[in-house]
């Protein structure tokens, strides 16, 4: 690296120079031979001498990488539930969070969604208790193929097991109940983005990235009691910055649901239309980290719908306006909404 090859030549060029000045036939020890040293020195060259000693310091402290190796991009990844469809697509996520790391990004944290069209397989489910049928095989099919095609460990299989337990348990109590309000909906489909959290916290872990998951009320998220449109109370963003502050090692990859959170009463809500996207600009806002990145399964935001306009191509970049303004036109890549904390703190997505 360039930044490396220039101090080296000068934390090691003024060594020579410390020869010049010592007494060439002492055998005392440094702090006498130093003493005798400066004792024939005039102020001239005592003054030299600091500044060469500075230097070599200066030069030592570059070498090391104690004030010129460049800062770790801090981010907020978000990934959404075509990028986490199968055991395949969450190994190929967890590998590239890996491979950004290597590239000098430090992820605080990790958004997921439920894997694949879990949120809508839930729904589904939850229409099906109502006319008096339980079955949530293939939601379990699902997720404990990825965690046999990983070999997760124990505790990773039985977290994901007693969710699901729960879900099928909660649909039992929909199907005598014959009730299905707002607020029994959005307990419902949290059940997907806690499972998926914990299979990619695991596989990361696994690839050598320390990671941790947590449901997103751990981490602050906080919102009122609009069930189903939930918006995230004002001090969620202080809340948010304190426990990223003093309870997450930003050595540890958090890996947070992304849609859901807790109402004051501590009951599960899920987040309007901006969704998995509007908790990772939360955090990165409210965290102040350098960037917010939202993953997506195409190519970013086009300068059409390329449905309609096949020669279509990616806009590089864009201001908060123009995004929301093409948002407003029909682009589906990010919701207006989602964006307004990054606008409030001017943080680059």
């Amino acid at each position: 690296f360039l930044f490396l090859a220039i101090p080296t030549s000068r934390a090691f060029s003024p060594r020579p120079s410390f020869q010049h000045h010592v007494t060439p036939h002492t055998t005392t020890s440094p702090t006498t031979s130093t003493t005798t040293t400066q004792h024939n020195m005039s102020p001239e060259d005592k003054s030299d001498q600091h500044d060469k000693v500075s230097e070599y310091r200066s030069g030592l402290s570059k070498v090391s990488g104690k004030s010129s190796l460049p800062k770790p991009k801090s981010v907020v990844m978000k990934f959404g539930g075509s990028s986490l469809a199968g055991a395949e697509r969450i190994d190929h996520v967890a590998h590239l969070i890996k491979d950004q790391i290597a590239a000098g990004y430090r992820p605080r944290a990790v958004v997921c969604s439920a894997m694949g069209k879990t949120t809508n397989s839930l729904l589904s489910a939850g229409d099906f208790a109502l006319e008096g049928k339980v079955n949530v095989e293939a939601l379990r099919t699902l997720h404990q193929a990825a965690c046999d095609e990983f070999d997760l460990p124990k505790n990773t299989r039985r977290e994901v097991s007693e969710l699901l337990n729960e879900c099928e348990d909660m649909l039992n109590g929909v199907r005598l109940l014959q009730e299905l309000s707002p607020k029994s909906l959005d307990q419902l489909v949290s059940y997907g983005e806690r499972c998926s959290v914990r299979i990619m916290a695991a596989r990361l872990n696994q690839i050598g990235v320390p990671a941790q998951a947590f449901d997103a009320w751990e981490v602050g998220m906080h919102t009122d009691s609009s069930f189903g449109d939930a918006s995230i109370l004002p001090r969620a963003e202080k809340e948010i910055r304190r426990v990223f502050d003093a309870r997450i090692d930003p050595s540890i990859v958090a890996v947070v649901t992304g849609f859901i959170g807790h109402d004051p009463n501590g009951k599960i809500t899920t987040l309007g239309r901006g969704g998995s996207d509007l908790t990772a600009t939360a955090i990165g806002a409210a965290c102040d980290l350098d960037e917010i990145q939202v993953w997506k399964d195409v190519d970013g935001i086009l300068s059409s719908d390329p449905r309609l306009v096949p020669n279509a191509v990616p806009v590089d970049v864009v201001s908060y306006d123009e995004a929301s303004e093409l948002a407003y036109f029909g682009a589906q890549v990010l919701h207006p909404i989602a964006m307004q904390p990054a606008m409030k703190k001017n943080v680059p997505v």
